[in-house]
Parts: structure tokens; sequence; C-alpha cells
């Protein structure tokens, strides 16, 4: 009997939350937090699925009204707590309420946007370790919300693979390179195999010199998402930074027979053939790589220079024995070449992301193609633009 009487006086806590709530004021808001936080401490309640409940309600609205005066100070991560109460009412092993149940799908989506809107001010802050642990939380409960919600949250470009992308550049961030690893390894392992995931892992495994499990994983990946493109450009990215290209000649060539339209891969082997000097081979593969995609502002900038650098040797290298009515046609055939590399060079240059010292490299080039043309209009056109680009760098 004193035992029973004992649960019930510490239930009449949790109880007692949930009756403050009810009135929707500030004063019974605290009122509900202290009872609530009671029963959290005590042992009888501690892991009560009512008393999470009630815990995340209760966060949730202290959360909302975080810029009243009479919360000042009890506000600090109320969204966290939310969210990580709500997780704790579905993990609980007790039964649970179908009322509960019922009570818990809104609250669910309350403790989640309490969770998102918190942790959206930390980024200013840089804690990306705070943020690692709300995105947890946040992962886990997107699983439980309802339809509606989740559809609301699409809207507003809220989705399950975009927290699983922010929390995967978080965890890139974390200031501990072990758990760093164990979080973005813990996402693959449950088969959240997004690019954002397999490249923060792989370059954590590199932060501490681990180059073999930093090729295994995205080579992993790769088999699972049956040699999805972009997971396989982090394999490239990865060779280019070990500085091993020459080694992938056999994954490239294996990729365009699964992606044969792909402008991407093409650029990728004309960039290893030019590595290899293999010259010929890299321009017919920038040509490739701009046939299928005209927008791949790297290739026709590539493509541009190589014909320039490499081409052009060639037909020089005639010239020079060459005279009358053979010399002429090849000055004509230099003439059309660089007229094709200008055409080439201004397209990479209507890309306005590339850094400045790139745009300038480019207008340079522009310039020669136009001094060997003879357009005298452009040369003096790319001429200011270098002069107000270089300025603008200085």
């Amino acid at each position: 009997m004193v035992f029973f009487s004992h649960c019930v006086a510490q239930n009449k806590v949790v109880n007692s939350a949930e009756y403050a709530l009810m009135s929707n004021t500030i004063e019974n808001l605290v009122i509900a937090k202290e009872e609530i936080d009671k029963a959290k401490l005590n042992p009888k309640t501690a892991d009560a699925p009512k008393m999470w409940l009630i815990r995340a309600t209760v966060y949730s609205r202290i959360a909302a009204a975080k810029n009243n005066e009479l919360l000042k100070g009890l506000t600090a991560n109320a969204g966290l707590e939310a969210c990580q109460a709500m997780n704790k009412f579905y993990a609980s092993p007790m039964s649970k309420k179908q009322e509960e149940i019922e009570t818990a799908i809104g609250e669910s989506g309350n403790a989640f946007a309490a969770g998102y809107n918190e942790s959206s001010g930390l980024f200013s802050t840089k804690n990306y370790d705070l943020l690692c642990v709300y995105y947890l939380e946040l992962l886990n409960l997107y699983g439980h919300l309802d339809t509606s919600m989740t559809n609301n949250l699409t809207n507003n470009k809220i989705t399950q693979n975009s927290i699983i992308e922010t929390y995967a550049q978080a965890a890139s961030l974390h200031s501990d390179k072990q758990i760093k690893i164990s979080i973005l390894q813990g996402l693959v392992d449950k088969g959240m195999l997004v690019p954002a995931v397999i490249e923060g892992l792989s370059r954590s495994y590199l932060t501490v010199g681990d180059t073999m499990n930093a090729e295994k994983c995205i080579r992993k990946a790769l088999l699972s998402t049956n040699n999805d493109g972009t997971i396989f450009q982090l394999l490239v990215n990865l060779y280019v930074i070990l500085e091993k290209e020459f080694m992938l000649f056999s994954d490239v060539n294996n990729q365009i027979l699964i992606e044969p339209d792909n402008s991407r891969l093409y650029y990728t082997r004309a960039f290893l053939y030019e590595s290899q000097k293999k010259y010929t081979e890299a321009l017919a593969d920038y040509r490739k790589s701009v046939e299928l995609d005209e927008f791949n502002y790297d290739a026709n900038f590539n493509l541009g220079l190589g014909l320039m650098k490499y081409e052009s040797r060639n037909l020089y290298d005639k010239r020079s024995g060459a005279t009358g009515a053979k010399r002429k046609l090849i000055d004509e055939e230099l003439k059309m070449l660089f007229q094709d590399a200008k055409k080439y060079l201004e397209r990479a240059l209507d890309n306005t992301d590339y850094p400045i010292v790139d745009q300038i490299n480019i207008c340079k080039a522009l310039k020669s193609a136009c001094l060997e043309i003879g357009d005298t209009e452009s040369v003096s056109k790319y001429t200011q633009l270098i002069k107000g680009m270089e300025e603008e760098s200085n």
C-alpha cells in the first residue's frame, strides 16, 4: 500500500503538469515546467511514456513562447528538449494508452518544428557539435511525423534527405574526429547513402590518415547504389586529392559503359588523358563532353584551351615547312581553330560562379585567340575586362 501510494503521488506530478497546460497561460506553463522537471528526475516516473509526452508538450510551448519575459532564462534548448522527449516517448518499452499515441502524432510535429527552428539559429554560432545533437533528434523524430506534416515540410524544402545532408555537413565539422566518423558511419550503416554523407565520411577518414577506408566507403556506396554517377564523382575527387588519377581509367571506362550519355564522365576521362599527355584523346573526350552538355563549362574551358595549346602546335609545325597555297591552307585551318577555341571559351566565361582568377585566365585566352584571328574589337574588349577584374581582385 505504501509503494502504491508513492507511485500514485509521483504520477500526480505528471498529471499536475498536464493540468497546468490546460489553462494556456504563461504562468501555468512555468508551473507545468517545474512539475514535469520533478517527474523526470524521479525514478518512479522517469521512464513513463506519459511523462515524456507531457514533457515534449511543455517544452514545445516554451520554445514557441521564448520571447515572453516571464520565461526569461528558461527557454535555452527548449526545442531540443521537446524533440528528445518525443523520441523517448516512442522508444519507451512501456505500454502506451491509445489516447497518448493519438496525442503524440500532433505533438511530434510541434516538437519537430520547435527543434528545427531552434537549430537554425545555431549555424551562425558555428557550434557544430551541438548541431549534431539537434539533427540526430530531428532525424529520429522525422520518421514519426504524419503525412500532413511531412508534406508541409516538403513544401518548405525540408525533407528527410535534406535533414540527412545537413546532419552530415555538421558532423563533418565536428571537433572530435572519431565522433565525426562514428556519426557518418552510423548514417551509412543505416542505408543513408546520400552523397553528402559518403563525401563527409570519406574526407573524415582522410583526416586521420585512413586512405583505405576513405576509398572503401565510396566503393561500397557505389555498389549499393548501382554505380550512382554523383557518388562516382566522389571517387574521382578522392583520387585527385591522393594524386592517383592515373589509376582511375578502368573505373571511368566502366562508368561510361553504364552512363554513356554522361557529359561529366567524358570530361573526367579527358582530364585523365591530358594528365597523361595524351592530348588527341583528351580533346576528343572534351568535345564529346560538350556535345552531350553544351553548358558543361569546365569542358568548354578545357577544350578551348586545349585547342590553342595542343592542336595549334601541330598546325604550326606543318606550317613551318609549307609554302605557297599549302601554307595559305594551313593558315585558314589555324584561323578556324582559334575561332572554335574562342567559341568554347566564350561559353565557359558565361559561368559567373568561376573564381575571378579563372575568369581572368579565360579572358586572357580569349584575348590571345582574338589576336590570332585579327578580331581587334574583341581584343580591346577582353583587355578592358582583364584590367577591371585584376583591379577588383586587388
